[in-house]
């Protein structure tokens, strides 16, 4: 079973951003479509959505606030949407990159299993990914446009359009229309490069990838554009799902005997000679007799034979680079909001698990005093009193109330330096893209301004909100 998706968002920022529109096509093996479901929310009051996403997506300050799910709601049902469908293969145009984050933050912040659609049987695949495959190793399968630079231009659109795939310019940005195109483009994929296909899907789930990468064995590595020869060597010290490889169209000389300082900075650096392959995120991966023909101006195989003899035979490299990454990130401080906490705060306890599963099915006015007293995860803790604020506000305590409300007033309106977009710098970029604006989008910015400047009057000067925004309120 095949269940394609596609999300549209308030912004580009996964953290910070939350989907407003979601689309979900059910296929079975033929790819003949089983089931539709379109799902759109109101923005929740504390989000401030990008101007350029508004513009681009055609959504209206109206679309954000006439809905009639909330954000909390939609996402218990994309959940239920996915666990339904289990096992199946999940796929979109560019997911594994952006889509499947942006899910994972937003049930992280609604209290739901942030891994749901990659830890629970689902296979993850990513059209964009088996496209570039494609057009790297049998470059003449499919039409592929390009720019005024002749560099291959990979939107879904211009890809669709460019080989007979209906999907209007009037249609992108629609999550239904994107993922009607995605199944198309991705049947046609299958017709026209069935073995580079057949490698790419076998690497949806995580075993596929793990058996090419076994150390010993030089493979061929893809990237946006190009691919690179590489060797496997050991598994990521920080992160279980990965693997660490050396190009191996670089000379090894030049950084095998570095101590493990030097090495580190070399990896830092624009010619690093490290590539990290994520074994659970659709790699663009194949042995070397499949894909060795397309390497751009390579070197004779015996030179990565060599190489890679080296690489193994170094008394000290293998060491040096096990230290060199222990400490890459070493210095990166944990974010100081709970956002931004998913991956720097472990996973989720099986206890706090169930409270939070047992949190989304009692009633709004106890489940404030339910997170303080059974949810032992401060950040899960945080996140579940925010939920009650933006949702149900009259059943918090006086003294939490006024907490709610100075964390929201801070939130939209602060000028210190933070990730999120705030409604100061919202309207500053209003007024930015007005300058090379046409009169279209200049329309649409004065009402996207003006929504701004709605939001903004209605907090009091002393932090109360003067009414709670109509995408905070249950319905």
């Amino acid at each position: 079973m095949y269940l394609f998706y596609d999300l549209e968002t308030s912004g580009l920022e996964p953290c910070w951003d939350v989907p407003l529109q979601a689309a979900f096509l059910q296929a079975d093996a033929n790819l003949s479509a089983q089931r539709e479901v379109t799902l759109r929310c109101r923005l929740p009051a504390h989000v401030v959505p990008s101007p350029d996403a508004l513009i681009v997506t055609g959504v209206t300050p109206v679309m954000l606030e006439n809905q009639p799910l909330s954000h909390l709601e939609m996402m218990a049902q994309i959940a239920r949407i996915i666990a339904d469908c289990k096992p199946a293969m999940l796929i979109g145009f560019n997911t594994i990159r952006f889509d499947d984050e942006v899910l994972r933050q937003s049930f992280y912040q609604t209290l739901l299993p942030p891994y749901a659609a990659s830890m629970t049987g689902h296979g993850r695949a990513d059209v964009l990914s088996m496209l570039r495959a494609v057009v790297m190793l049998e470059p003449d399968a499919v039409a592929i446009p390009r720019d005024d630079a002749g560099k291959p231009v990979l939107r879904l659109g211009d890809v669709c359009r460019a080989n007979g795939i209906s999907l209007s310019e009037d249609d992108a940005h629609d999550a239904l229309a994107d993922v009607r195109a995605t199944l198309d483009l991705f049947a046609l994929l299958l017709e026209r490069a069935p073995s580079t296909m057949a490698t790419m899907l076998g690497h949806a789930k995580k075993s596929g990838p793990l058996a090419l990468l076994e150390p010993g064995e030089p493979v061929i590595l893809g990237g946006t554009l190009r691919l690179t020869p590489v060797l496997p060597m050991i598994g990521s010290p920080t992160n279980p799902g990965a693997r660490i490889c050396i190009d191996l169209g670089q000379d090894p000389s030049g950084f095998i005997d570095l101590p493990a300082l030097d090495l580190l900075a070399r990896i830092r650096s624009s010619s690093s000679p490290v590539r990290q392959v994520k074994v659970n995120a659709q790699p663009i991966l194949f042995g070397w007799d499949q894909a060795a023909h397309a390497l751009v101006e390579a070197e004779p195989d015996s030179v990565y034979r060599e190489r890679a003899r080296a690489l193994w035979a170094h008394p000290t490299f293998t060491r040096q680079l096990v230290l060199a990454l222990e400490g890459q990130y070493a210095d990166r401080e944990p974010s100081a909001w709970p956002d931004a906490q998913l991956y720097s705060g472990g996973f989720v306890s099986d206890a706090d698990a169930a409270a939070c599963r047992r949190w989304h099915e009692i009633a709004w006015e106890h489940r404030a005093s339910f997170a303080a007293q059974h949810i032992a995860d401060p950040r899960l803790r945080s996140l579940a009193i925010r939920q009650v604020f933006l949702n149900a506000p009259e059943t918090l305590s006086p003294e939490a109330w006024n907490r709610g409300q100075d964390w929201f007033r801070n939130r939209l309106m602060t000028e210190d330096e933070v990730p999120w977009l705030t409604l100061p710098r919202a309207l500053a970029r209003c007024r930015e893209l007005a300058t090379t604006a046409d009169p279209d989008q200049l329309i649409a910015l004065d009402r996207i301004s003006t929504w701004f400047i709605g939001r903004r009057d209605s907090l009091g000067p002393n932090g109360e909100t003067v009414a709670m925004p109509t995408c905070a309120i249950v319905s």
